[in-house]
């Protein structure tokens, strides 16, 4: 799914989260597939419009996104280094170590290029990541050269081993986006999700209605009169013209 940045509803949740730079930002979900990676990019895209540097965090290891776009093999390229480093164990790498360096990325949903940095597949270094002030001290690093930091974290109620805890890294920036996924996120599961941000002492902005499967009154009708619209064409587009022109259909519930 991909939302445009320049959506109404994108500038309402920039201007209520995002206004002020040098914050951090978790993007959260209750489940999968409910939109958290697509409010990431278009956050991050509406932010960089607005002047500020911006870093996109993909620590989603349910469902990696970002991908690099510099894959470069580096067995091609010439050894210009004098000597050999030796290899460091994952206890004495340090905290900008344990994750990959910032670099130009992508999604399979979004072609847009953002600086960014790619989920870690090592389970020695999501341990290290899970470890307390890890984390913490990544963000300080990150915010010292970004204006803002925005992390796509997995769902919180789908616990995995391979994981770092979305509400760990929640708790570790400044605040939290719960997304919810309208007519398919049981209330049971919303209020689960809410609970783990709770105990977890992290800071909630505010929740997101994604109506992506739950369209407004006026999308309905407008889809309804296009089925018919090939046997009716003489009737349907008087009717078209009265719903979009409706100020009662217009407003927002």
């Amino acid at each position: 799914m991909n939302i445009p940045y320049q959506n109404m509803e994108i500038e309402q949740i920039y201007t209520q989260v995002l206004s002020n730079p040098h914050t951090s930002i978790a993007i959260c979900s209750a489940e999968e597939n409910e939109g958290v990676t697509s409010l990431a990019f278009s956050l991050a895209q509406r932010n960089l419009l607005a002047g500020h540097s911006t870093l996109l965090v993909d620590l989603n290891l349910y469902h990696p996104a970002l991908k690099s776009l510099l894959a470069i093999d580096s067995i091609s390229l010439p050894n210009i280094q004098p000597q050999q480093q030796p290899n460091k164990t994952i206890q004495q790498l340090s905290t900008t170590e344990v994750l990959s360096t910032p670099q130009m990325v992508c999604s399979n949903e979004n072609s847009i290029a953002l600086n960014g940095v790619i989920a870690p597949t090592e389970r020695e270094r999501i341990m290290k990541l899970r470890q307390p002030g890890v984390l913490e001290q990544c963000i300080e690093e990150w915010l010292q050269q970004y204006d803002t930091v925005i992390i796509d974290t997995s769902p919180l109620n789908r616990v995995n081993a391979q994981n770092i805890p979305p509400e760990r890294i929640a708790c570790a920036c400044n605040g939290a986006i719960l997304i919810v996924l309208a007519g398919q996120t049981s209330e049971a599961s919303v209020n689960n999700a809410i609970s783990k941000l709770r105990n977890a002492n992290a800071e909630i902005l505010g929740s997101v209605l994604n109506d992506r499967d739950n369209p407004t009154l006026k999308n309905e009708l407008l889809r309804e009169i296009q089925r018919i619209e090939p046997l009716f064409c003489w009737l349907t587009n008087p009717i078209k013209k009265v719903i979009n022109r409706s100020r009662l259909l217009a407003l927002e519930v």
